[in-house]
């Protein structure tokens, strides 16, 4: 067996320890990305290579610079009102369903993978503006497996960069407050949001059920064992009748414990009884999300 070069050998050891954090795997052809992704952090610990860090980290397993680097291996792309569609569909159809079968004027969200909290920010915005919630008590719970994403999602505070993508300017003056060079997310919203540093594959058995689910583009991280256990984790705390929304790359196969929706792509319906969980790569020919009416 030919020798890894030693940058390579210490590729494979980073993204093994990826893997043994957060469930995640980097194929071959992606590695790439640990270069890229690690050498901020490089840089701020004085360090030159790969191998460098590696060492760093076997010195002092039990250090911060191992939690470091692996959050920097994670990915944190997010946006307000990412793929628009899908947040049109949750506020025009979705919304309405589960408020029509809730008696008791209370709906529980949970993001999964929240990365820095604009999609839960996004939720809370919908849920304000939308007629069938009005005088609820809604909470959303938004969780991933990254404390400096968290930290930024408790925050609330945005750059100019981030309120460009995807954020109407209808929403930007309603909910949000300049502070010299960012922008801070209004109070009323913050308090409908609970972050939490949580993993998927290890989420408290204490949270749920929820009525609402999105766990958009976090799937297809996971090698199929870890994506069968992330799946049965899901199910395990909708409740009946919920609705679980994936990216628009995922796919839930059979028996999972949730239905495709026939009119809304990437969402689904949770049945009253669950089962082994598997997921698929959506073909490219999948039907887009039917038109609704423009956010702002």
């Amino acid at each position: 067996m030919t020798k890894l070069p030693a940058s390579g050998a210490a590729a494979g050891r980073l993204a093994d320890l990826l893997s043994r954090e957060t469930g995640q795997t980097l194929s071959e052809a992606r590695r790439w990305r640990i270069e890229t992704s690690l050498r901020p952090l490089l840089r701020a610990h004085g360090l030159h290579t790969l191998d460098d860090l590696v060492r760093a980290i076997d010195r002092d397993p039990a250090g911060p610079l191992k939690a470091e680097a692996v959050d920097a291996m994670l990915n944190h792309e997010s946006s307000f009102f990412r793929d628009l569609a899908v947040f049109q569909a949750i506020e025009t159809v979705v919304l309405p369903r589960l408020a029509s079968t809730i008696a008791d004027r209370r709906l529980r969200i949970w993001c999964a993978g929240c990365s820095t909290g604009q999609e839960a920010y996004s939720l809370a915005m919908v849920v304000k503006r939308t007629p069938a919630l009005e005088g609820w008590t809604v909470s959303i719970e938004a969780s991933d497996v990254s404390a400096l994403a968290i930290a930024k999602a408790k925050q609330g505070r945005y750059s100019q960069m981030d309120m460009q993508r995807g954020l109407p300017i209808s929403e930007l003056l309603r909910w949000f407050q300049p502070v010299g060079k960012e922008w801070q997310v209004a109070d009323e919203l913050r308090q409908m949001v609970t972050f939490r540093q949580d993993n998927i594959l290890q989420a408290r058995r204490a949270c749920g059920p929820f009525d609402l689910i999105l766990c958009r583009n976090v799937l297809f991280y996971f090698p199929e064992a870890q994506r069968q256990q992330a799946c049965s984790e899901l199910a395990l705390r909708a409740r009946p009748g919920a609705h679980l929304v994936l990216g628009a790359g995922e796919m839930l196969g059979a028996e999972t414990g949730f239905t495709a929706c026939r009119d809304l792509s990437c969402i689904y319906v949770a049945q009253a009884a669950s089962g082994p969980s598997t997921l698929v790569r959506r073909a490219q020919t999948q039907a887009p999300l039917p038109p609704h009416p423009p956010l702002s």
